[in-house]
């Protein structure tokens, strides 16, 4: 009778969670079933309409961000750097992914705004050099892209040896939001 009780439970207890499955779980299931049928094409529209869902309501965030050895020729196809140590003048060149960020419809097209700050800081925070702005990215496509990247670069004049932290903003010029990652380098 006891083990009758325990297992009746166990189902009782997982079964809302079954019913409150959410929009995201149930496009998986539908796309798990389209591939059960052969149906490729679908399946991945699906999973791609609970990535958009998903995007929508994640916010902003930058989770690549690395020195490369020269501009990303597109989204993953970058060089990161051996290490973070630059010969004094030599540029900075940033990959960054962000993601979360929002875009709006325009005369038929997806656009997204998103623009860069910098700040050149000691490794104690105190703030060396910065603007505003620095960089700008309108982008326009056919649909909310999610595989965003921007390359940037920076050119820092008469900052001595040492340590640095390169602070960086991204904001969303649509949605409002921002996010911020800090890299750590050195001028030798």
């Amino acid at each position: 009778m006891l083990k009758t009780f325990v297992v009746g439970a166990s189902l009782l207890t997982g079964l809302p969670g079954v019913a409150l499955a959410g929009p995201m779980q149930d496009k998986a299931l539908q796309a798990e079933a389209a591939l059960g049928k052969k149906d490729g094409g679908l399946a991945i529209k699906l999973m791609r309409e609970a990535l958009f869902q998903t995007w929508k309501e994640a916010p902003l965030a930058i989770p690549t961000a690395v020195f490369v050895a020269a501009p990303a020729d597109g989204y993953g196809i970058y060089t990161a750097r051996a290490d973070s140590v630059f010969a004094i003048g030599e540029p900075l060149l940033v990959y960054l992914e962000p993601v979360g960020f929002d875009w709006k419809q325009e005369n038929g097209l997806f656009r997204s705004l998103l623009t860069v700050d910098f700040d050149l800081s000691s490794p104690d925070g105190t703030v060396l050099a910065g603007q505003k702005e620095f960089g700008r990215f309108d982008f326009k496509s056919h649909v909310p892209n999610t595989e965003y990247m921007a390359n940037l670069t920076l050119r820092v004049n008469g900052a001595p040896a040492g340590d640095y932290v390169l602070d960086l903003t991204v904001n969303d010029q649509i949605g409002g939001g921002s996010a911020r990652v800090k890299i750590p380098f050195s001028f030798q």
